[in-house]
């Protein structure tokens, strides 16, 4: 079954802005947690960060960068939360941004609050 289409990012500057808020995330990580996601750094650079969460996404269960963070409760800081926030929501589909919330959810995460604390901050 071939893989369903991918929209093009309405504004490629915000794929670029989604990209680099990625890749901040992973230098807070080893700053602060001492934790260095080089695979999911080296995925992000590769096919930047659009395509990196989506590849994420289609894997089976969770990523091992993923499972870190669920147990340093920085779930936050992961490409599913990023994804979830309302600036890079036109960035996705609604399947995948579906996903994403699911997943976060099932590893106790709460979303609503996490989006509301965000909005908060800006």
């Amino acid at each position: 079954m071939p893989e369903p289409a991918t929209p093009v990012p309405a504004d490629p500057r915000l794929a670029a802005r989604f990209t680099e808020d990625l890749l901040d995330g992973c230098r807070v990580l080893a700053r602060d947690y001492g934790y260095r996601p080089a695979q999911f750094e080296r995925m992000v650079r590769e096919h930047g960060g659009v395509e990196a969460a989506r590849l994420l996404l289609r894997g089976a269960g969770t990523a091992g960068g993923f499972t870190v963070l669920w147990e340093k409760n920085q779930l936050g800081r992961s490409s599913e939360a990023t994804m979830l926030r309302d600036e890079y929501a036109e960035l996705f589909t609604p399947d995948e941004l579906l996903l994403a919330r699911r997943r976060l959810e099932e590893h106790g995460f709460d979303v609503d609050a996490h989006l509301r604390g965000l909005a908060e901050q800006g």
